[in-house]
């Protein structure tokens, strides 16, 4: 499915970021210096370049842990949710589930800069900007993209319920 592609892509691709030493600020969904605090998913009725029309209850089983400095791809397991976007069971979670269990797998260094945050990947830098909404993040890249870098927006939020990590 090109979407799970595109996710796994976007989280290999942001595991070589460059350092940018502007401290990162946001109005809305916390940012703390080189962090994103929580864990953080992709909103599963979002599509390439249109925002979910749920408001991001429900969440696809991808995700990103953006801390300490590392960009970790994670991996929400266990879900029986049969709601989720191609009737795929499992394959989401709503927003809500009390706790979940996750997998981890770090992609690199991350720094993140006012408002945006760069990635370099083969020998070429991507800029991407991030912007809140009450419901999610909408992450989208610089018009002026690496050859590896698609058009794609991401629209990602938190998951606010407890968090077991099984690396």
């Amino acid at each position: 499915m090109n979407y799970r592609i595109l996710t796994i892509s976007f989280v290999f691709v942001m595991g070589s970021a460059l350092p940018n030493p502007a401290a990162a600020t946001s109005q809305g969904f916390a940012v703390d210096g080189e962090e994103w605090p929580g864990f953080w998913f992709v909103c599963e009725f979002s599509q390439r370049q249109r925002a979910p029309d749920d408001g991001c209850k429900m969440f696809d089983d991808e995700g990103f842990q953006l801390a300490e400095g590392r960009l970790r791809y994670i991996r929400m397991f266990g879900s029986t949710e049969t709601a989720c976007r191609g009737n795929k069971k499992g394959q989401c979670f709503s927003a809500s589930v009390p706790k979940i269990r996750i997998s981890r797998t770090d992609r690199g260094k991350l720094s993140l800069g006012d408002k945006q945050f760069k990635v370099r990947y083969f020998g070429c830098t991507q800029i991407y900007y991030f912007t809140d909404t009450p419901s999610y993040r909408e992450i989208w890249p610089d018009k002026k993209r690496c050859f590896w870098a698609s058009k794609r927006r991401f629209y990602i939020a938190p998951y606010q319920g407890s968090v077991t990590i099984t690396d």
